[in-house]
């Protein structure tokens, strides 16, 4: 990780016994620091420490990431907050207006600089992986998006974002699936029906099978808001994965939809608005990705199902059980003899990426 000049400039402060403090628990742990810092470099401290993010403008679709500092003994914390900022040895006032970019908004205009400041970092663990633009960007690569059923492809290049700043949860569960055909047998010592009644829809009948089924969510941390108005994003919804995605076959995760949380970043700067090209304040955003994910057994495959294609998926969301056998099989709908797919493919990895 690279180490950003700020972490340079800031020098922790000692006395007899330690100032610094950490706790750490079962789900846990934090720490917190304090550091001198010049009033020279007080206005790097914001971004240099609690990192910064913004397009890295280069046709890849990758970002530009200044990394949260690390804690120098626990690494697997990084500074979170800063929890105050107190000026040392006051030097004389100040006004407002020299510090203001809009100076036509109400502010304070008389206020006290100081020759040091003593700044309070407080440090915790994050669900991700860290990772530089130096070492994300050995790691592009040239994917093809198949998107029609005659496999025409568009080439892109993938920036790996998904390696970094991405949080994985899955949670298993079960539902069934009925079907208007065939039925089950009620199966007796003596071969009768129980009470001597038919099989019937009221007593017994029709298949409900019960499937495995897990809801998966990928969330990318700490993004420019923009991703959420983007074609890549939006093309994916409705689509099963093009290619194995973080282990998960292909036609296995059909995305379901998305959930967004905005906020401001530490320090804002003013922003081009990407619906109306007017200025905004900048933002930052988490997005989720949220899967519906479908992975069959091998014995549960039927022995026919046909190869697949680049647009083609056979496979996850694509197959459903025959009522006769519980087999799973392809299936298509096939108005007009087109033969689509009930789910398109879509390259996931295209997800993850912010194009000018």
């Amino acid at each position: 990780m690279a180490i950003e000049t700020i972490s340079k400039d800031m020098h922790e402060l000692f006395d007899r016994t330690s100032l610094s403090k950490s706790s750490f628990q079962t789900d846990g742990g934090s720490a917190t620091m304090d550091f001198i810092v010049e009033k020279a470099k007080l206005g790097d401290v914001i971004s240099g420490i609690l990192g910064t993010v913004q397009k890295a403008n280069d046709g890849t679709g990758m970002l530009k990431r200044v990394l949260p500092a690390a804690h120098p003994y626990y690494d697997w914390l990084f500074a979170s907050k800063i929890t105050n900022i107190e000026g040392l040895q006051p030097v004389g006032r100040a006004l407002g207006e020299s510090y203001q970019r809009d100076k036509s908004l109400n502010y304070i205009y008389d206020f006290v600089i100081y020759n040091k400041y003593k700044v309070s970092v407080q440090f915790e663990p994050r669900p991700y992986l860290m990772m530089s633009d130096d070492e994300l960007r050995g790691k592009k690569r040239d994917v093809k998006w198949y998107y029609n059923l005659n496999d025409d492809f568009e080439n892109f290049t993938d920036p790996c974002e998904y390696l970094r700043f991405v949080d994985i949860e899955c949670e298993p569960n079960a539902e069934f699936l009925s079907s208007p055909q065939g039925q089950f047998l009620f199966k007796t010592s003596n071969n009768s029906a129980p009470n001597n009644l038919p099989v019937s829809n009221q007593n017994g009948g029709g298949v409900n099978l019960l499937i495995v089924k897990r809801k998966v969510k990928f969330t990318w941390f700490f993004v420019p808001y923009e991703i959420v108005f983007r074609e890549n994003v939006t093309s994916g919804l409705g689509k099963v994965n093009q290619y194995p995605f973080f282990g998960f076959p292909a036609g296995s995760l059909l995305l379901e939809g998305t959930e967004v949380k905005r906020y401001p970043p530490p320090s804002q700067l003013v922003a081009n608005d990407p619906v109306n090209n007017s200025s905004v304040l900048s933002k930052l955003c988490d997005i989720t990705f949220i899967f519906n994910c479908m992975m069959q057994p091998t014995k549960d495959l039927s022995t026919v199902i046909p190869a697949a294609t680049g647009f083609k998926i056979p496979y996850g969301h694509n197959l459903l059980p025959r009522a006769g056998e519980l087999k799973y099989y392809y299936v298509e709908c096939n108005f007009q003899n087109q033969g689509r797919p009930v789910y398109e493919s879509y390259p996931m990895e295209r997800l993850f990426k912010l194009e000018n």
